[in-house]
């Protein structure tokens, strides 16, 4: 064995560019976050073949001080910190003083900067090494030039997938620092096409637009939530716009990107129930907090973090989202498309004339919704749409009932009346609304059942007992959860080899159908493994609530409409089932009116 030596810096350089130089996005990432720290308010990025061929970074920023350039490609060399205490007040995007040095180790690298009353300097260096050092352009601001990266490390392109994949995650660094620092103006450009620009105007719901559309910044809700150790703030992005990975959700800690798998799943359990299974949300949310309670120090790629308290941080996400979608009326407005309507089937012709306002509400006027004001609006070159009237504006009322049904979660609507027997039609001065019924009983009754399910003592006794019998495979699984269900408030014993009889059931269980109720949570118990009503009240509720529910192809007369319309706007979540369908959508008048030509383009 040889004797013990130290490497050579450019072999210790080489090493440490594994960790902190994984692909070109890494380059991107260090280099960008460098120019951050500069205080920079333009940065640039220029990429020739996905970054492998080159990579250039121009900034605006302070720049360097030619004092202290031969010393930049030094590994842990930095401004950023200067005692151990530093590393628990991290401020900066950068501090460990390792990326110039890893990068410059597996690359053809020039830095030239210019910092005012200072000289400007060219500085270039080839696999590690020194190659040249020259006068600089008095241009205040930095330029970093990557080329022929990994070109002294061939073993390292085996992990670059392709060039496709290596500009996505080039762009989705981009947009990420755009989010983050949205007064700053970032232009991506690759092979001299400009891929991404933003403003720098610091309109976080503008960069938003500029990276996912108007669409998406349009049903964008802005968040804001604060305990004495947080501050959360962004933008969430309404259910009806999904994705189908958890790409979408940006998260940041001081404005420093970060990944960290269990504050994610804290943002899908905040949009519970509202979207459908296998979707995920937008979402752009920035934590700001004392460095202090935040571990930045992991990893040299500096995305993974220790968090403090990271309870408390995940109740705060979790209550801040939800309660900014609880605010929104989440009903998804349908949009007319250019396209050759198919033949529609011939139905009952509906009575469209003003019905008469429900008994529980009164007004001062003749109790009717004045509808004579739907007149065709006249085109407008100024105007792409005119703006919706409020209800409030077509009809007087007297009591305060009206008032409270105004602030519920769904606006007021008229039952006008079925379609297919299974979505129920309705109006107001905004436009026309469908409901699912099924959907719309579902999320009732799931409701009932989460917020009943345990939480009642109460018993209903039976003066004939329920009998039921199952099979052998099941009664196998029935006699090991029956502790369970009697701590759920069933009163059940086994009175035969297959046999069970039970005498008394929780008053969470409805009165339409308790003994098929019944049999259903049995059977959803014995085929739950370690039941416990914690884990599995969710599953229960949903289980219940879709079984009891109105099916498809089932007419109601006008007062069952009234009753599920009135029920589902008491509910806490009325827009989406327990699955994340919609319950209710609409098209605006002016949508309407646009597809019968009243409205000219």
């Amino acid at each position: 064995m040889e004797r013990v030596h130290v490497l050579d810096p450019v072999i210790q350089n080489k090493i440490a560019a594994g960790e902190v130089v994984e692909r070109p996005s890494s380059i991107v990432k260090e280099l960008v976050e460098n120019s951050i720290d500069a205080h920079s308010t333009s940065i640039e990025v220029f990429i020739e073949e996905s970054g492998l061929k080159k990579i250039r970074v121009v900034d605006n920023g302070e720049g360097i001080d030619d004092r202290d350039s031969r010393l930049i490609f030094e590994r842990h060399a930095t401004s950023k910190i200067a005692e151990d205490y530093d590393l628990f007040e991290i401020r900066s995007m950068g501090f460990r003083g390792e990326a110039l040095a890893s990068i410059g180790a597996v690359s053809k690298a020039t830095v030239e900067s210019y910092r005012k009353d200072r000289q400007p300097f060219k500085l270039e260096y080839n696999g590690g090494r020194e190659v040249g050092y020259h006068e600089g352009k008095s241009r205040v601001g930095t330029v970093v030039t990557i080329e022929d990266l990994f070109f002294n490390t061939p073993a390292r392109y085996k992990y670059i997938k392709s060039l496709r994949t290596e500009a996505g995650r080039i762009i989705d660094m981009m947009q990420r620092f755009s989010f983050n620092h949205p007064d700053i103006q970032f232009k991506l450009v690759f092979d001299g096409k400009v891929r991404f620009q933003t403003k720098g105007n610091g309109n976080l719901k503008e960069v938003i637009a500029d990276v996912y559309g108007l669409n998406v910044a349009r049903h964008s809700v802005k968040v804001e939530g604060t305990t004495p150790d947080y501050k959360l703030s962004g933008f969430v992005v309404r259910p009806e716009i999904t994705r189908s990975n958890k790409n979408y959700i940006n998260l940041s800690i001081n404005s420093r990107i970060i990944k960290d798998f269990r504050l994610v799943a804290s943002v899908v359990e905040s949009y519970h129930t509202l979207l459908p299974k296998d979707k995920f949300p937008v979402v752009i949310l920035n934590i700001d907090m004392d460095p202090k309670l935040v571990d930045v120090n992991v990893h040299p790629a500096k995305t993974e973090v220790r968090l403090s308290k990271l309870k408390e941080l995940q109740r705060l996400i979790e209550t801040t989202i939800k309660d900014a979608l609880q605010s929104e009326r989440l009903i998804p407005e349908m949009e007319t498309r250019e396209k050759k309507e198919k033949p529609v089937i011939t139905q009952n012709v509906f009575d469209f004339a003003p019905r008469q306002v429900r008994d529980d509400y009164d007004y001062v006027s003749n109790n009717k919704i004045n509808t004579s004001d739907f007149s065709s609006k006249e085109s407008n070159d100024n105007k792409e749409t005119y703006i919706e009237q409020t209800i409030n504006d077509n009809i007087s009322h007297s009591n305060e009932s009206y008032d409270d049904y105004q602030d519920s979660k769904l606006p007021y609507l008229e039952i006008v009346g079925q379609v297919h027997g299974t979505y129920i039609l309705m109006q107001n001065d905004s436009g026309m609304y469908l409901m699912d019924q099924h959907a719309a009983q579902e999320r009732i009754k799931y409701e009932y059942f989460y917020e009943n399910i345990q939480n009642s003592d109460e018993r209903v006794p039976l003066l004939l007992p329920y009998h039921f019998e199952f099979s052998y495979d099941d009664v196998i699984r029935i006699d090991e959860k029956l502790n369970d269900l009697k701590a759920l408030g069933f009163n059940i014993e086994k009175t035969g080899m297959k046999q069970y009889t039970v005498t008394e059931y929780p008053s969470w269980i409805l009165k339409d159908d308790p003994e098929g109720d019944i049999e259903s949570v049995i059977d959803f118990i014995s085929n739950t493994e370690n039941f416990s009503v914690n884990k599995y009240r969710e599953d229960m509720s949903i289980m219940m609530s879709c079984k009891q529910s109105i099916k498809a192809n089932h007419y109601l007369d006008e007062n069952q409409m009234r009753t599920l319309l009135d029920d589902l706007s008491k509910c806490k979540s009325p827009y989406t089932c327990p699955h994340g369908r919609p319950v209710i959508i609409k098209w605006s008048t002016y949508e309407i009116e646009k597809m019968f030509n009243r409205i000219m383009k």
